[in-house]
């Protein structure tokens, strides 16, 4: 009798366990400021569906005008510059000129470059500024967008939420037992044989399921929220 309890007992040690998982967007972006300003663009047709464009963009009209401004400045100073600098060599060839009045010359010039150098910080800094001020999506869905025209935003704030829906994937946390080998284990979706492939494989027990191993894999399926059964074999 014992011999029979064992040999019934063998097969379910053996055979792989099924879990629950809920099919999720590959991945999940929250979309925030990067600067503050003024919304002069957002299209609320845009959500829900999957798009590649621009999404939002935030007023930047101050920020081309002084863009324009330094670029003027800026090619001023470089022709300015080469006069000082043709200057400063006829004034080394002047006889009877002092040390002194020879440095000034110098300092002249390298205030110049000082100055340059500032215009050209300011420059690169304003073009950093207004690209921030676009925000483009590629291949994105839409889930939600957070502002309307006319909001002002500071930085950090919220501006919308999308996915990458060109997958989906399954969080599955696994036991120790079927973690051995898992790598080479084929992923059974439903009982049945699909393209799911395991993405990551966290080795380290996870903190909120105790004794489990967060195991991500990775599908196509788009039917968000359904839950599904997982088996490796």
């Amino acid at each position: 009798m014992k011999k029979m309890i064992l040999c019934l007992l063998f097969p379910l040690v053996l055979s792989a366990q099924s879990y629950m998982a809920k099919i999720e967007p590959y991945e999940a972006y929250t979309l925030y400021a990067q600067t503050s300003g003024t919304i002069s663009y957002a299209d609320k047709n845009d959500e829900t569906k999957v798009v590649s464009k621009l999404l939002i963009k935030l007023d930047d009209s101050l920020e081309r005008a002084n863009l324009k401004l330094y670029k003027e400045q800026l090619a001023f100073y470089n022709e300015k510059l080469k006069l000082f600098e043709k200057n400063y060599q006829k004034f080394l060839k002047i006889s009877g000129k002092s040390q002194y009045d020879k440095d000034q010359k110098y300092y002249d010039v390298l205030d110049l470059k000082v100055t340059i150098s500032n215009i050209k910080l300011s420059i690169s800094s304003t073009q950093d500024t207004i690209k921030k001020k676009s925000l483009y999506v590629n291949n994105k869905y839409i889930k939600n967008i957070n502002v309307n025209v006319g909001d002002y935003v500071a930085i950090g704030s919220k501006l919308a939420t999308a996915y990458d829906i060109s997958k989906s994937k399954l969080i599955v946390y696994v036991s120790k037992e079927d973690m051995k080998n898992i790598q080479n284990k084929k992923v059974l979706i439903n009982g049945n044989e699909t393209d799911a492939k395991i993405e990551k494989i966290d080795k380290t027990i996870d903190e909120s399921f105790v004794s489990a191993y967060k195991v991500t894999v990775v599908l196509k399926d788009d039917n968000f929220g359904n839950i599904v059964k997982v088996e490796f074999q």
